[in-house]
């Protein structure tokens, strides 16, 4: 990998007269993209005239989305000839791993030097500011499709099942997935185990397990996935199965890796006998409804009946339904019934109105009463027809009904 030297940077330090006296401070970055999870090296290198008393405070590059290690002996000693005298230092080296592609701005940077005075000896202090240092990251061509975004040169992933797949009422079962990673960290490696949405399980997801390796500035390691499934009912299901794809740094190429799904029976919960408190609740809520029953029967319900007794006889008594029965005795030549509704319809109208009707039925019972002849039914026609003219006029006065509680 290729590395550019970035400008050296003196800058000068009130009460010091010639500019060779002051710290210098270079940074070294590469100049190319860095592949997403891949280390880019980064150094910067402190060096005075003299000698420091301390070592040099050195930034620490955190950023979003970047993830930086100090490799095995990360800071050392150095010299170096400048101007023709022996100056001596520290560098530190930084391995940046991008953990998405884009520019990364690491932003304002200092390192805080203490040196000795060339002159006095005395320790002096002075922050040295570093030019903008910006690393871009990219994802090879051929794997920037994928999602999610698993680079490597090698991947594996390996299931546990804890538990029996047939599965009793509040059963447990555990799977358990651990992805094994070379060539990147870890902590690129996304969620393994899908969302459950099953009625019939109840998912409980542990936090996952990380484990880091770094041999010569390769990092590997794995990523443990674990769920916890209850049984909540009966039926058959099963855990999904899981594809994942990843590319081969290696070989360039997209490499596909397949679990199966895992089948389960479930089976329905084990009736069990109410507790004491169900009992005691259903007792009260059945005795509640006993009581209120019995307060309807007692209270309400003859109350109700004398109501709707009291409207079916004002209904039975307003005019038009006497008129209707009156009507029907006269039809049925029946003279007794004729009578009791002409009796009822008197009530409810001008008694003048009814004289006609009155007198039809008079000669009609006179007729059948005296035995010299029977009433013809020309004579109950022409009732009828005195009552069709009665309701006609009593369709222009209103209707009078008598009082619901007299």
């Amino acid at each position: 990998m290729r590395y550019v030297i970035f400008l050296m940077l003196l800058f000068p330090i009130r009460g010091f007269a010639q500019a060779s006296e002051q710290p210098q401070v270079t940074i070294a970055a590469p100049s190319d993209p860095v592949v997403v999870g891949q280390p880019a090296i980064v150094r910067i290198k402190v060096l005075v005239p003299t000698f420091m008393p301390s070592p040099p405070v050195f930034p620490s590059l955190e950023k979003e989305n970047l993830l930086v290690r100090l490799p095995e002996g990360a800071s050392g000693p150095i010299s170096e000839s400048v101007e023709g005298e022996t100056w001596s230092g520290v560098q530190r080296s930084y391995r940046l791993y991008p953990l998405q592609a884009g520019d990364i701005d690491l932003g304002a940077l200092d390192v805080n030097v203490t040196f000795a005075d060339p002159e006095t000896n005395e320790p002096k202090q002075v922050s040295v500011p570093l030019p903008a240092l910006t690393l871009t990251a990219t994802v090879p061509e051929g794997a920037r499709d994928l999602n999610p975004l698993i680079l490597a040169t090698d991947f594996g992933l390996n299931q546990q099942i804890e538990g029996e797949t047939d599965m009793q009422n509040g059963g447990a079962i555990t799977r358990r997935l651990t992805a094994k990673i070379s060539g990147t960290t870890p902590f690129l490696i996304p969620t393994m185990i899908p969302e459950v949405q099953d009625p019939l399980l109840r998912a409980y997801p542990k936090e996952p397990r990380f484990t880091e390796n770094e041999d010569r500035g390769v990092l590997s390691g794995q990523r443990v996935d674990e769920v916890v499934y209850l049984a909540q009912d009966g039926g058959e299901t099963q855990l999904p199965a899981i594809s994942v794809q990843w590319y081969n740094l290696e070989t360039d190429d997209v490499e596909t890796i397949d679990i199966q799904a895992v089948s389960l029976t479930l089976a329905p919960p084990k009736w069990e006998p109410p507790d004491a408190d169900t009992i005691r609740t259903f007792v009260f809520r059945i005795t509640l409804l006993a009581v209120a029953i019995w307060a309807f029967v007692r209270f309400l319900r003859p109350r109700i009946n004398s109501w709707r007794t009291k409207r079916r006889i004002a209904y039975e008594a307003s005019p038009k339904i006497v008129q209707k029965k009156l009507k029907h005795a006269l039809q049925e030549h029946d003279l007794s019934a004729a009578y009791s509704a002409l009796d009822s319809l008197k009530a409810l109208c001008d008694p003048s109105d009814v004289a006609g009707i009155e007198n039809r039925l008079a000669d009609i019972g006179a007729r059948r009463y005296s035995g010299k002849a029977f009433p013809n039914a020309e004579e109950w026609s022409e009732a009828i027809a005195e009552l069709k003219s009665l309701r006609l006029m009593s369709e222009k006065r209103p209707e009078k009904l008598p009082p619901l509680n007299p």
